[in-house]
């Protein structure tokens, strides 16, 4: 049997323990290259070990905690990619790991770029950004579990592509034929708050149907990180095409100011409800202002509400595209590589 490629790495927890024993080692990165984790005596520089050509030159990372490094060892050269910073190690392991996929992973990168490219990432997904809010948070994870659920009956390219800009489009994916507006809350009870009067109005010309989520925070769920990190090493293997496109997508819903949140760990709470939005849908429309004085409607600014949507049976069955089918992370993404960076960090270590 072909090993998954993409469980192939060595854990984290397994690289700290190697540097606790103090010991000198090398552990390889199974693949073509063959990569290694060199750590050196003292435990104190953990490396990821690339082969390179003779005369590469080490590129500069901008990173003050990840530096790179050219060495030569029995006549061959190798680049060092190494943090001293014990504190960031899972980080550092996540974006080493990411950094050997591309490499050894088709279409493979070569090594200078594969590095350069990953740490540029790193540093945006670092950078110190204001914690999203709460109820941003839960809907951005329900967003990505629609992406993953589209992608299983339609295929990454076009999942990626059907995901839309929050703030050039009306609803959340145009997916061919017709309209998604996803809807996500954290509990029991499927209550959504509906911003404006306009959110839940279909185009003239193709159907909207609404998706709603409900999410349960669980210490066996995964994080939006875990997610995104998910999403992004599969596009790696099966649609390299669209993974920038992706990272640009996702850069809109996250804005300049937010990093990808990573406390708080979710799983479904059951199968999503997808439901056309037709007469029969709880909904407010414009025409509920058509009774009003202009002069009255142009004072009120912003109409917000929350519908109930629960046991609400579909006037449409089935639903496009298996909309309301439970999304089994498990099976569709490789294991949570991100999931480590929820743990509380341990300081004596």
């Amino acid at each position: 049997m072909t090993p998954d490629p993409r469980s192939r790495h060595l854990s984290c927890d397994a690289l700290r323990d190697h540097l606790d024993s103090g010991l000198p080692m090398l552990i390889p990165v199974d693949g073509d290259p063959l990569l290694y984790w060199h750590l050196e005596a003292g435990g104190q520089r953990p490396a990821l070990r690339i082969p390179v050509p003779t005369g590469t030159k080490a590129p500069r990372l901008g990173m003050q905690d990840v530096r790179a490094v050219c060495v030569l060892d029995g006549g061959a050269q190798f680049l060092h990619v190494f943090t001293e910073q014990a504190d960031r190690l899972r980080e550092f392991h996540i974006m080493c790991c990411e950094i050997a996929d591309r490499i050894q992973l088709v279409p493979k990168a070569a090594p200078v770029p594969a590095v350069q490219s990953t740490v540029l990432a790193w540093r945006k997904l670092l950078a110190r950004k204001r914690r999203m809010p709460m109820e941003q948070e839960v809907g951005l994870f329900g967003e990505l579990l629609t992406l993953v659920g589209l992608a299983a009956g339609r295929g990454w390219h076009a999942a990626v592509r059907a995901w839309q800009h929050p703030d050039c489009t009306d609803h959340d994916f145009t997916v061919g034929p017709y309209d998604i507006e996803v809807k996500t809350v954290a509990g029991r009870a499927r209550v959504h708050t509906v911003h404006g009067l306009g959110q839940l109005a279909p185009h003239p010309d193709r159907p909207l149907w609404f998706l709603s989520h409900v999410l349960d925070e669980s210490d066996t769920g995964r994080s939006v990180l875990g997610l995104v990190e998910g999403i992004r090493s599969t596009l790696r293997v099966d649609a390299p095409q669209v993974a920038d496109d992706f990272d640009a997508r996702l850069h809109l819903r996250l804005g300049n100011d937010h990093e990808i949140p990573r406390e708080h760990r979710w799983s479904s709470a059951g199968a999503p409800l997808a439901v056309p939005v037709d007469e029969a849908f709880p909904r407010l429309t414009e025409g509920i202002l058509a009774g009003l004085p202009k002069v009255v409607v142009a004072r009120i600014l912003d109409v917000d509400y929350r519908i109930d949507v629960a046991d609400l049976v579909p006037s449409v069955t089935p639903s496009p595209d298996g909309l309301d089918h439970a999304v089994d992370l498990l099976r569709v993404l490789p294991p949570d590589v991100a999931s480590g960076l929820n743990e509380p960090k341990d300081d004596h270590r």
